[in-house]
């Protein structure tokens, strides 16, 4: 390799850190909300009526994401009604759920917001459905870090606590929220742990 070659190698590698940095700070474009309070760790969200893509799978919080990403992402990459690629926004969101009486997961993928519902494609991979969901009153609870199950298990019980102490009537399970890529450092990711409460 001729050392010309080799330079421009080398600026290249220096420079991707810096890329990457820059692309995990630019905030990702996310659904429609406005802060309505803020409390103990946590703001209190009112989010408009948001459409998403979601399918429920059994096991783990780590399996969830073996499971659901590929059937959501052929959905996106053109299994559907139109056989056209669809585009999201984030956040990527994970939900307990209740399987026939074991564990599962509510996976979803946040469609964007100028298509109504019956403008989207049909999906045409099993298990997916399209859904939109009511305007809702959420407390979300904004933190960095590696997407394991212990690390957003603590960040969900300070959420509950905070709530509660809020005065505020959690309603039903959290919800994990991923907004960056997987290949964006964990120190630099946004994630956040949403809940709905009570109006």
């Amino acid at each position: 390799m001729r050392f010309f070659d080799l330079k421009y190698l080398i600026i290249a590698g220096m420079l991707l850190p810096f890329v990457l940095v820059a692309m995990a700070l630019v905030s990702p474009e996310g659904p429609d909300y406005k802060v309505v309070q803020r409390g103990d760790g946590f703001q209190l969200r009112d989010y408009a009526p948001l459409r998403v893509a979601e399918t429920k799978v059994a096991g783990g919080f780590a399996e969830a994401d073996d499971a659901a990403y590929p059937l959501l992402l052929d959905y996106l990459h053109g299994r559907n009604s139109m056989g056209q690629q669809v585009s999201m926004i984030a956040p990527v969101m994970q939900q307990q759920v209740d399987l026939d009486g074991d564990q599962g997961w509510l996976m979803q993928f946040t469609m964007p917001q100028e298509f109504p519902l019956g403008m989207l494609p049909q999906p045409a991979v099993a298990n997916v459905d399209l859904r939109e969901l009511p305007e809702r009153l959420m407390a979300a609870r904004r933190y960095r870090g590696d997407w394991d199950e212990s690390h957003w298990q603590q960040q969900a019980d300070k959420l509950v606590s905070a709530v509660e102490r809020a005065g505020l009537t959690p309603i039903g399970e959290p919800v994990f929220a991923r907004y960056n890529a997987p290949f964006v450092p964990g120190f630099l990711r946004r994630n956040e742990v949403l809940l709905s409460v009570q109006r």
